[in-house]
């Protein structure tokens, strides 16, 4: 069952590195379709596909020519978090801010989702597993 009490989510907080490395990109509006999104299946993986007006926001498998800049590790915050949960990303970030490491979080319907730079992914980990210590 999906929890909302921010202390028991924090306490049974657990950190789930997702293989591989991930970027953030965009189909501008006026050149997406659904067809783009079955082909891009095909050709590499979606972690993540969101409507804006702009266009379609994706998260996909980082390729080798994604610049330094774009690389990002997916963590799963594996605690099963009700979607009217109040605080827990709030708390993620706040951990993640203090340590100096930026984050763009995803909430789904089981677990919430962070993304850390590439290079600040075990510091990101640590930080998160402290929070879960200190709960």
């Amino acid at each position: 069952m999906a929890e909302r009490d921010l202390e028991t989510l924090l306490k049974t907080l657990k950190v789930k590195r997702h293989e591989g490395t991930w970027r953030f990109e965009t189909i501008p509006a006026e050149a997406s379709s659904w067809a783009d999104l079955i082909s891009l299946r095909d050709v590499r993986d979606i972690a993540m596909l969101f409507h804006e007006d702009e266009g379609l926001s994706l998260i996909t498998r980082a390729l080798d020519a994604t610049p330094t800049s774009n690389r990002w590790v997916w963590l799963e915050l594996s605690v099963y978090s009700d979607l009217q949960a109040v605080g827990f990303l709030a708390a993620v970030s706040k951990a993640l801010s203090a340590a100096s490491i930026p984050c763009n979080a995803v909430a789904a319907y089981h677990h919430d989702h962070v993304f850390v730079p590439e290079d600040k992914a075990e510091a990101a980990i640590t930080a998160l597993e402290q929070l879960a210590n200190n709960a």
